[in-house]
């Protein structure tokens, strides 16, 4: 299963041309509540854009029917999973693309049992018993992983299969990136069946 749910959800600023004015913009306010009103306004201007467009599906409970929907439906030949863009933003100057932030989560393809492999080691930290964090997993890229047992799966889905967030924007600085990457996790965990519910920090974990 393959592929990235993406809704296009007009402008953040207004006098951006063949939009929405911000005022009007229903769906901006709905991806400040999935990533936090303050960390978007901070990633906007981070990117130095004069005109901001914004895409994907900045509903916490339709990700994590999505979510729960592919987990029940699984199969132990389904290598891939389902991409699902939370929020992606871009930013425009100049006729060219000054800036891109994006949040994205699916099943992972790793698991916690990988995490104490030599290799993920050395780049993932363990926050609990359930959450890992790489903070710096490549240029402007933070990605968490949570352990989240869904109800209902099926018995070949591996029981260690943790939920995957990133958020990718080389215009974002570390702290920045946590901020919009936490807020995202906890906003889409809540709206899921997890047995036990991951606890996913505010603060960034401390380097070991």
């Amino acid at each position: 299963m393959t592929g990235i749910a993406v809704l296009a959800i007009g402008t953040l600023l207004s006098g951006c041309s063949g939009g929405e004015g911000r005022a009007e913009s229903p769906k901006r306010g709905q991806c400040e509540t999935l990533l936090g009103d303050e960390n978007v306004e901070a990633a906007v201007r981070t990117t130095g854009g004069s005109d901001v467009e914004v895409g994907g599906t900045p509903q916490a409970d339709v990700l994590a029917e999505r979510l729960v929907r592919e987990a029940k439906q699984w199969q132990a030949s389904d290598l891939q999973h389902t991409s699902y863009t939370g929020c992606r933003v871009d930013a425009f100057e100049g006729g060219g693309i000054s800036g891109t932030v994006d949040a994205s989560v699916k099943w992972s393809a790793l698991s916690l049992g990988m995490m104490d492999s030599p290799k993920n080691s050395r780049t993932w930290r363990q926050v609990n018993e359930s959450v890992y964090v790489e903070t710096e997993s490549g240029p402007g890229h933070s990605r968490l992983i949570a352990k989240c047992d869904v109800p209902g799966a099926i018995e070949s889905l591996p029981s260690d299969l943790p939920l995957q967030f990133d958020v990718t924007g080389v215009t974002l600085g570390t702290e920045l990136r946590w901020e919009l990457l936490s807020v995202f996790a906890r906003s889409v965990v809540e709206e899921m069946e997890c047995e036990k519910p991951p606890v996913i920090p505010s603060s960034l974990p401390a380097v070991a």
